[in-house]
């Protein structure tokens, strides 16, 4: 796309401001158990993911400069000088234990991982492009996750503790990031076929992916299945009264 020719298009411009700015707060997260991971091999993918992650968010980021909104205020385009933080709350602090690098890499980079996806044949080629690369990384990241969590469950005891309370403090904000179904943003992405979803059918789909592993190990999660769609769903209200549509993060 030409510097002079720029896309006004402030939906797509915040879901890759988000997409960005998670990308980012997951690899500084990620950074700090390259050292300080209970294991070798774990420090290792430690290392391995944090640069996945940052190279996803420095792929991401450039797109911004074609949006006119980047024009309001160009500082927002690096993430050296962005001052906004459309990333999960979540994120704000420094892992408390390695419960936390092992649920957000299972959830929440899962719950990524669903978007792009969904954006494999995107209409913005951009999106496309960078979707099916990102797609193909994330498969190790995923294995890892699996590994991890089935590792720590079944250890039990506190190991198993601190590992569900990761996730209690995660679910929620994880499942909000995808938008009520109602959700202007990502109800015009699908619009315009710039993915292929509603945040409900996202939703599902993400459940799809990570509720058969935490089933077969006994952890509770408020989810049902609907025999008629064969599909997974919420199974509790999510907290949209602390929603921030802007941010796409709970106060």
């Amino acid at each position: 796309m030409s510097t002079t020719t720029r896309l006004d298009h402030p939906a797509l411009f915040a879901i890759l401001s988000s997409l960005a700015d998670n990308k980012q707060a997951v690899g500084r997260r990620y950074a700090y158990w390259c050292n300080g991971a209970p294991a070798l091999e774990a420090a290792v993918a430690a290392a391995a993911m944090t640069q996945d992650e940052l190279g996803h968010a420095r792929t991401l980021y450039p797109l911004l400069e074609d949006f006119t909104q980047a024009e309001a205020d160009p500082a927002q385009v690096e993430p050296e000088t962005r001052t906004l933080h459309y990333h999960l709350a979540f994120l704000d602090t420094e892992f408390a234990g390695w419960s936390d690098f092992v649920i957000t890499n299972f959830l929440f980079d899962t719950a990524l991982t669903t978007f792009f996806e969904a954006a494999q044949d995107s209409s913005y080629e951009p999106l496309r492009q960078r979707a099916r690369k990102i797609i193909q990384e994330e498969r190790i990241h995923q294995l890892h996750a699996e590994g991890w969590v089935k590792r720590l469950a079944k250890a039990g005891g506190a190991v198993r503790a601190a590992l569900v309370n990761s996730l209690v403090r995660l679910w929620d904000e994880t499942l909000c990031w995808f938008g009520p179904n109602d959700d202007p943003i990502m109800l015009q992405l699908a619009q315009e076929d710039i993915i292929d979803a509603t945040p409900d059918e996202l939703r599902s789909r993400y459940l799809a992916k990570i509720v058969p592993t935490l089933s077969s190990l006994g952890i509770d999660i408020p989810v049902t299945f609907n025999a008629a769609t064969k599909t997974w769903q919420v199974g509790q209200p999510l907290p949209w009264s602390r929603w921030d549509a802007r941010s796409r993060r709970l106060g």
